[in-house]
């Protein structure tokens, strides 16, 4: 049997692919705790970026439902030991993840999506907080990120009527970042991930916790954490490159560090 998750790391960029295909990449619980393993670990492997996507053209059809008895038979451990940890792994995590998008994006998929600093998508993506057509409420933390996203008005619409809805709509509503032809897509985020990992490892990383901060916290608590990182960021040697690159007129060369 072919490994439902396939991890790669490449030039500081690692891409983890859901590779269920005959079930257009809908998750299992072996699946969701590997790609929080494979979160986590990019904290000290050297990854500077990670790509999340899914195989044969489909991103993801949410929870693999049918594959699992044990996953049925306590959904709420399931998703409180398996499913949450993964995606509390994504939102904490330093490394930006950039989820590559095509096909099917709907239920646990979208949610995994959504978890990611960046959604690209090509133009045959289709997306859904499915739920409630299996009688079901939102999970994986849609609950949190569709309202924070686009108010909770549109929100309580999207998820309660399970509206499904295009690419140039989730632009529309600012779920994405961009929308793409299918051809172009690979070439759109590798470029995009490139930039990043040749980035200022330490800022990005800061500028991450920084957003994070300001989306759940307060103005103050933001003021105070943006303070304290400017000071380790201006103890780095990227910041030194950085300046120097600037009065040189040069395109800097960070190393990270």
């Amino acid at each position: 049997m072919a490994d439902q998750i396939i991890v790669s790391l490449e030039k500081k960029i690692k891409t983890i692919t859901l590779n269920n295909p005959t079930r257009k990449n809908a998750v299992t619980k072996t699946m969701v705790e590997r790609i929080g393993e494979a979160v986590s670990e990019s904290e000290q492997d050297g990854t500077h970026v990670v790509i999340l996507t899914g195989s044969e053209g489909n991103f993801c059809s949410g929870a693999d439902l049918m594959g699992s008895e044990e996953v049925k038979a306590d959904v709420t451990t399931y998703l409180k030991e398996s499913v949450n940890p993964t995606i509390l792994a994504m939102q904490n995590t330093h490394v930006p993840i950039i989820a590559k998008i095509s096909g099917t994006c709907v239920g646990l998929g979208f949610n995994l999506a959504l978890a990611c600093d960046m959604l690209i998508a090509s133009e045959d993506a289709r997306f859904s907080q499915i739920f409630t057509n299996i009688g079901l409420s939102s999970d994986g933390g849609g609950g949190f990120f569709l309202p924070n996203r686009i108010g909770y008005y549109k929100a309580f619409e999207l998820m309660s009527l399970a509206t499904v809805f295009s690419a140039e709509e989730a632009l529309y509503l600012r779920l994405l970042n961009r929308v793409c032809t299918q051809q172009i897509l690979d070439k759109t985020v590798l470029e995009i991930a490139e930039r990043l990992a040749a980035g200022p490892l330490m800022a990005i990383k800061h500028t991450k916790a920084n957003l994070r901060q300001g989306i759940s916290g307060t103005l103050e608590d933001t003021l105070t954490l943006e303070a304290e990182n400017q000071g380790k960021n201006f103890q780095t040697q990227d910041f030194v490159e950085g300046v120097a690159a600037f009065l040189q007129k040069r395109k800097p060369q960070f190393k990270g560090k």
